[in-house]
């Protein structure tokens, strides 16, 4: 049952303080039994007031009354003071939840998603937890409320009145249930496409020097304003008019209940059944029903709002993760580096081969080169190293161990990656080095620093190395990016490289100096290089020609410009295109 299931998704998050939970509850049991009392209280007034009872006893029951409205009070304070810490606890849960749930996602479901869209799914899921939880405050104290007003009906009143009054909040219960169900399924529509606009308006900010360099920005806003004028506006109306819908007949039954209980207190006081306290004290009550009655409406319609919100987040927790806890899975120590793929084939789907028979060795400290035009495979290749990939078939062994026996953190570990476009936090430089080792000294920092020419321009910064680089680094060039990724692999020493077209971007000047740190770091690490110019890799120790996904030669530069074969005519090509320009 989807209520039930909606409710062991909020006890999940709220079990993890059942003491403070069960506490709130019993406060907010007494609070609401005095509530629900002191109706009755009125009434029994009246009642020794025409009998002519004495003022003492009349004084001492006001007197109880007062004492009992602190106590409820102070129980209210309690309940929405405690409840809403539990809330705001519960929420901060959930988001770290669901961040450390998708940060451990597989790579491909991050290449399918906008990050806009994936952060505003789990942020605005977050937010309904908590205005759920603070919902709930006030709906289990209405709910109690209303179950007292219905024992103390039957006992201090009349049992048939009791059952008027139970009838019609089973009536209303049952309408706002039917009539609200489609609310859900509304409001995740809505969910959806307000995912859609806040993931194009992430993309245009995240690359806002493309939008501003081609004059896009109308461009860009009209694509937001589409999504909200065509899907978002049209699931809110649709939205809008369940609610209102649910509403009315909320209302017609209230109204229909009210009036048969009016009608019913008149024949019994004719005909001498009940007092006039005892009307004053379901006057009382239906004063008190009214508010939570109508609430009890506008808490289900906005459970049934905010639960559609939280479930649409909660389903990332069924995406599945990368295998971070492999059980007896091998955590690498003082590796050498050598590497072998053995008969990998690669698809995406079943129908699109990507990698097909890839088979080749690499002995520890040596580079071996992947060369071919652009799209043949030569990246996914190295997304198997780490893993981002898993192989169709066929196994890579690094120090005779299959990888996929292999303690993830620990392989990853292993492995540094400089790649064309570099990643950077909006941070500073020093916290962009450090991130492949947290807990690198000074001194560390610095050799990594100067081991990788970035020097050469930090130094000329006013804040040094903690000068700021901006939201994906825009406050640097993209050699200093370069220098700043290689100095973070300095700094995290792997064995493994992956050197992805690191220098196809750079002018001349950068190019040598990006160069001379990569000389520096690939000494004494296996490394892989992914080339775009030719002559950077002729002195690898080996160099695979990659063409339709298989590798279709294999050897040094000096024997495979003497085959005269693919590679020697994408070196000549590019020697002329260099020479021409």
């Amino acid at each position: 049952m989807e209520f039930i299931d909606d409710l062991k998704i909020i006890w999940r998050f709220l079990s993890k303080y059942k003491k403070q939970v069960y506490a709130i509850f019993v406060v907010a049991i007494f609070a609401s039994m005095i509530e629900a009392i002191i109706p009755y209280i009125y009434g029994k007034i009246v009642d020794l007031i025409i009998t002519g009872e004495a003022m003492s006893v009349i004084f001492w029951i006001l007197f109880l009354w007062l004492i009992l409205s602190f106590i409820r009070d102070l129980g209210k304070r309690y309940v929405s003071i405690h409840g809403m810490g539990v809330g705001i606890k519960c929420m901060h849960d959930f988001v770290l939840i669901l961040n450390e749930h998708t940060l451990k996602l597989k790579p491909q479901y991050h290449k399918k998603q906008k990050s806009g869209k994936l952060a505003s799914r789990y942020i605005k899921a977050s937010d309904a937890l908590e205005s759920i939880l603070f919902e709930i405050i006030w709906f289990i104290p209405s709910i109690l409320m209303l179950l007292f007003i219905l024992v103390f009906m039957a006992v201090f009143v009349h049992w048939s009145l009791f059952l008027i009054i139970a009838i019609n909040i089973l009536v209303y219960i049952l309408v706002t249930l039917k009539y609200s169900k489609p609310i859900t399924d509304s409001i995740i529509e809505t969910q959806k496409s307000y995912e859609n606009a806040f993931g194009f308006t992430h993309d245009s900010i995240s690359n806002i020097q493309l939008v501003k360099a081609n004059s896009r920005e109308k461009y860009e806003n009209r694509k937001v304003s589409e999504v909200f004028k065509n899907k978002t506006q049209k699931y809110f109306k649709k939205f809008l008019l369940v609610l209102n819908k649910t509403s009315f007949f909320q209302d017609a039954s209230l109204a229909i209940g009210i009036f048969v209980l009016f009608v019913a207190v008149m024949v019994m006081f004719k005909n001498g059944v009940i007092t006039v306290g005892q009307i004053v004290t379901v006057v009382g009550y239906l004063g008190l029903m009214s508010i939570p009655m109508r609430e009890l409406g506008l808490h289900i319609n906005r459970f049934r709002r905010w639960m559609g919100i939280v479930r649409h987040g909660y389903e990332l927790l069924d995406e599945e993760t990368e295998p971070y806890n492999q059980k007896g899975a091998v955590k690498l120590k003082d590796i050498k580096g050598e590497m072998e793929f053995r008969k990998i084939n690669f698809c995406y789907h079943e129908t699109r081969r990507i990698l097909k028979d890839i088979s080749f060795e690499i002995n520890p400290g040596k580079v071996v080169a992947l060369v071919g035009e652009s799209g043949v495979g030569k990246s996914t290749m190295m997304d198997l190293i780490s893993r981002y990939n898993i192989p169709t078939s066929g196994k890579i062994f690094l120090d005779g161990i299959d990888i996929q026996k292999i303690d993830l953190r620990s392989l990853r570990q292993n492995i540094a990656i400089v790649p064309q476009e570099v990643s950077l936090f909006n941070d500073t430089l020093k916290n962009n080095i450090i991130y492949g080792k947290l807990n690198a000294t000074d001194q560390e920092i610095n050799e990594a620093i100067r081991a990788a020419n970035a020097d050469e321009f930090i130094n000329n910064f006013p804040d040094k190395i903690n000068q700021e680089v901006g939201e994906r680094g825009v406050k640097l060039s993209t050699g200093q990016k370069q220098r700043v990724a290689i100095a973070r692999a300095i700094l995290k020493d792997p064995k493994i490289l992956i050197l992805d077209e690191a220098t196809s971007a750079l002018d001349s000047k950068s190019e040598l100096l990006v160069q001379q740190a990569l000389k520096r770091l690939i000494t004494g690490r296996t490394t892989f290089v992914i080339a775009h110019r030719l002559s950077t890799i002729m002195h690898a120790d080996k160099i695979l020609v990659i063409d339709k996904g298989e590798i279709v030669e294999e050897g040094k530069h000096e024997e495979l410009i003497k085959n005269k074969e693919l590679y020697y005519k994408l070196f000549t090509l590019q020697s002329l295109g260099e020479s021409d320009g």
